[in-house]
């Protein structure tokens, strides 16, 4: 059911036009990911669906009785509340409730045969149990400990709170309150892992509508059913996940460029035959009518693409093939120990992520390698040939006075100036931001700045600290690409779970003033952790030294001896399974032939102009598409339940 709608959305700022003619509805269970580039309007629009700002044309309506709950409303918490009393206010009716409930019991206790009074109680105790009156302090102490507030916070007056805390028990209050259109702007800014996490589990199962805007990738695979795509002044609708809203943007794109080239030359035909033949007395009817015909053709544009920062790392020699050992290393400050016990290696090629809890330790561990802080204890071993460079999240390593040009150039003086100014727009500074000092960038524009540095020195050993942070969706997509092309060793505290799963080879967790080493990505080490939460220790052992068993261990079937019998049988098993793999690749095959046939129809132009035919297409093949993903499980299965039979 939809519960929410945009009609004809208009926004302008002067004579600069924010977006227009933005139509979508909303679902009563719908999961929304609101994406595009920073300062398209994301947030503009949502203060629009809150009723925070007017339009400058177009509406947005919400069913009646639909309450939207969005988060910047909920800052103003009471400073002389403690958390809990903050939190129990959102169930006062529900409380009252139940006082009225207390009171009718000691009315029943002096009247029980009064059966009308009976019957109310029943009714209103049945209200109360539907409208959580016996769960509503569960619900609050779940996700108190979710947003990590421990039990001897919950009396803690607000005023002591810090400005963090203070955001998150906004965020939790907006939760307890279920509102059935929830709207959130980067809810995951400021969250450690565990709690985005469990955040991520909350709201799958959350009874509502949500909508959210996000730069964190990951958040958005795990969570969104539906991507809307605000880029360019207009609103575009994409079914799926955000990785699955990157491969149709990007088959939208090619198909779109396809239709668009494909009538370039259609056009450029009818050109020529119409300058040829236009004076000839035999063919200019003919000319006439094709010039008639190619005024009144709808013509395809070509698509758009913002403009993308371009990143390079580059080592200028190789490092050996040790690069980092660090043996009972203790790291922290003169009068405070961080982490003890840390124990890892980092070889040529590796790309470590270090995660764990804000304030655990992460960065004090990079600055140690840096030679910034010494070591408690323990040692650290530098490999051979090394040239190490350090991304500090802090963006400290630059200097507020200087200008943009300058802080590249004083790095790299024999740089042509014109090479320094087609290097700083490849990393998307204009003319103009080039000569602005350093102090009047934002976080992104200084984001940007520290990468350039970094890929100018040609480092083979990369120290990376929050390098996602300040940037963009489409920023960090290229960033991840760079890294993954990069020939070097990187080492790298993030907490996006998106940019560590697709880098990382192994994981450093730290928490509880130790560090433990997970050889894999992120999906590696939540695997892990299930594990461990299950009871099972990774790599555990069959034996043990207090109850220890004989292991028989069972030769292959390839090395026992079969009866003919068994031999039969295990030839028919073979053929099944063969048949299988046979199967599944015909299935394959089949939809890959289909998948084509409905790629070549939507790149027709008379086609790609009609969104009444595109549409259709459109969703036979997204259906297509996802047969063709299940068959290529399919196969993988039936081939390796062939090979482990072999």
């Amino acid at each position: 059911m939809i519960i929410a709608q945009g009609h004809d959305l208009e926004q302008q700022f002067g004579a600069n036009t924010l977006f227009k003619n933005v139509n979508f509805s909303i679902d009563s269970n719908a999961r929304i990911g609101l994406v595009g580039p920073n300062g398209v309007g994301k947030t503009t629009l949502l203060k629009i669906m809150t009723g925070q700002q007017e339009p400058t044309h177009g509406e947005f309506t919400v069913n009646k009785g639909i309450e939207v709950g969005y988060i910047a409303q909920e800052n103003a918490l009471d400073e002389d509340k403690s958390i809990w009393d903050e939190l129990e206010e959102v169930f006062a009716p529900l409380i009252n409730k139940g006082k009225k409930l207390e009171h009718m019991q000691m009315k029943i206790a002096d009247h029980p045969e009064d059966e009308a009074l009976l019957k109310q109680y029943d009714q209103m105790q049945f209200d109360f149990e539907q409208q959580g009156g016996y769960t509503y302090q569960a619900d609050i102490k779940s996700i108190l400990n979710g947003f990590k507030f421990p039990e001897n916070t919950w009396q803690k007056q607000i005023g002591s709170l810090s400005g963090g805390e203070k955001t998150r028990l906004a965020f939790v209050k907006l939760l307890l309150r279920k509102p059935p259109l929830l709207l959130l702007d980067e809810p995951t800014n400021y969250l450690d892992m565990d709690t985005l996490d469990w955040l991520e589990s909350f709201l799958k199962n959350y009874d509502g509508a949500i909508l959210v805007v996000s730069h964190d990738q990951y958040f958005l695979d795990h969570l969104a059913t539906q991507i809307f795509e605000l880029q360019f002044g207009k609103l575009t609708a994409f079914k799926g996940n955000y990785s699955q809203y990157q491969q149709e943007r990007e088959l939208r794109d090619k198909q779109q460029e396809a239709a668009y080239e494909k009538q370039q030359e259609e056009i450029k035909k009818d050109e020529e035959f119409i300058q040829k033949n236009l004076v000839r007395a035999t063919t200019t009817k003919r000319a006439q009518s094709r010039r008639k015909k190619l005024e009144k053709i709808e013509r395809i544009n070509p698509p758009k693409h913002k403009n993308k920062v371009k990143i390079h790392f580059k080592s200028e020699r190789p490092s050996g093939k040790e690069v980092l050992i660090l043996n009972d290393l203790t790291i922290g400050y003169p009068d405070k120990t961080m982490v003890k016990d840390i124990s890892f290696q980092v070889n040529k090629g590796d790309r470590v992520a270090i995660i764990g809890p804000n304030g655990i330790g992460k960065s004090t561990l990079l600055k140690t390698i840096m030679k910034q802080l010494t070591p408690k204890d323990g040692s650290i071993k530098y490999g051979a040939s090394l040239n190490i460079g350090y991304y500090d999240q802090e963006l400290q390593r630059l200097e507020p006075g200087k200008t943009v040009l300058d802080t590249v150039w004083d790095r790299h003086k024999t740089m042509p100036e014109r090479d320094m100014r087609s290097i700083l727009a490849s990393f998307l500074f204009t003319a103009k931001d080039i000569d602005k000092t350093v102090g009047q960038l934002s976080g992104g524009q200084k984001a940007r700045l520290t990468l350039t540095v970094l890929s100018l020195e040609h480092d083979n050993f990369l120290l990376m600290d929050e390098p996602t942070n300040h940037l963009d969706i489409e920023a960090k997509e290229v960033l991840e690409g760079a890294l993954k092309d990069y020939d070097g060793t990187l080492l790298f505290v993030s907490h996006d779970r998106y940019f560590i799963n697709q880098l990382a080879n192994k994981i450093v967790s730290v928490r509880d003033g130790h560090a433990k080493i997970y050889e894999g990505n992120y999906s590696y080490y939540l695997d892990e952790k299930a594990k461990q939460a299950a009871g099972l220790t990774p790599g555990e052992a069959t034996t043990d030294d207090d109850n220890a068993q004989t292991v028989q261990v069972t030769k292959p079937v390839s090395e026992q001896k079969l009866s003919y019998q068994e031999q039969k049988k295990r030839d028919s098993e073979k053929r099944k399974l063969q048949r299988a793999v046979d199967d599944a690749e015909k299935q394959i095959e089949s939809l890959e032939t289909q998948q084509k046939e409905i790629q070549t129809e939507m790149a027709n132009p008379e086609i790609a102009t009609n969104f009444d035919k595109l549409g259709p297409l459109q969703e036979k093949l997204t259906a297509i598409q996802k047969e063709l993903d299940q068959a290529n499980d399919a196969w993988e299965q039936a081939l390796t339940a062939l090979d482990e039979f072999e």
